[in-house]
């Protein structure tokens, strides 16, 4: 074991240098107030080699300290995506896996950019972004292997970072960046969400964004012409559920959920 003193630099100076430093191909993170299995890593490496078509490996997590009903709603709904296909197609509508979870290759990391991060939004949803933007596909361990603890100071809860607008403008960012390259948006939602994820869309280069007022019940969905994607901005699971089981034809590739 070393200790690599970075001087209260941050968790990215932090993390950046301990990267730096080490040496082996499989690289995870244990935050300090945080608990783990004592075999988490063991069987995370294991479900590598179970599947060496996967970048990572990440766990379910529970909650430690103060748990409250959206957190509770938020990790329920994090751990029942496993397979890689699922974690990806998801990361628009919030973090698919805590990042913290996770046993991963190298070479991912290394491919993802490191863990550098501009000051706009955190660390973990900007990782994410990238990695999947790399073509990572990372599955989960159906098994709580990480306990993450809550209390009121934590950056989640106090951080400018990780206010909504920070994270629906990284959302914005890397969907334009990705599955609306070179492509029209069509963006279905409802009220300010709709014209909060307009602004962000058109403010982050999209080449086009048409906005329909929309939701479940109102008629048919508004179509996705040739050429197009349509990014549905719905915060509710259980809304976003019965969209995707009320639209025909939908589409993976083109078809997308956002928070």
């Amino acid at each position: 074991m070393r200790v690599v003193a970075t001087e209260g630099a941050g968790i990215g100076a932090a993390l950046t240098a301990a990267l730096a430093a080490s040496r082996a191909p499989l690289v995870a993170i244990m935050e300090a107030d945080d608990r783990c299995a004592p075999d988490r890593l063991s069987r995370l490496a294991a479900a590598l080699v179970a599947h060496p078509e996967w970048d990572g490996a990440v766990s379910r997590a529970a909650l430690l300290g103060r748990r409250t009903d959206g957190m509770r709603r938020y990790l329920a709904w994090q751990n029942r995506l496993v397979a890689p296909d699922e974690l990806a197609r998801e990361r628009f509508v919030e973090i698919p896996a805590l990042l913290q979870t996770g046993l991963y290759r190298r070479a991912l990391v290394e491919r993802a950019g490191g863990f550098s991060e501009p000051e706009r939004w955190p660390l973990d949803i900007g990782f994410w972004m990238r990695a999947f933007a790399v073509g990572a596909r990372v599955g989960r361990v159906p098994r709580v292997l990480y306990r993450w603890r809550q209390h009121p100071a934590q950056d989640t809860r106090v951080s400018d970072r990780h206010r909504l607008e920070s994270l629906a403008r990284c959302k914005a960012h890397y969907f334009v960046r990705g599955p609306a390259r070179e492509r029209a948006i069509e963006l279905v939602s409802v009220g300010e969400t709709l014209a909060r994820f307009r602004e962000l869309l058109r403010d982050e280069g999209a080449l086009e964004v048409r906005a329909h007022e929309w939701k479940p019940g109102r008629g048919p969905a508004p179509a996705r012409p040739a050429g197009a994607v349509r990014l549905f901005a719905f915060g509710m699971a259980s809304v976003r559920e019965r969209i995707r089981a009320a639209i025909d034809g939908w589409d993976d590739r083109l078809d997308w959920f956002a928070a």
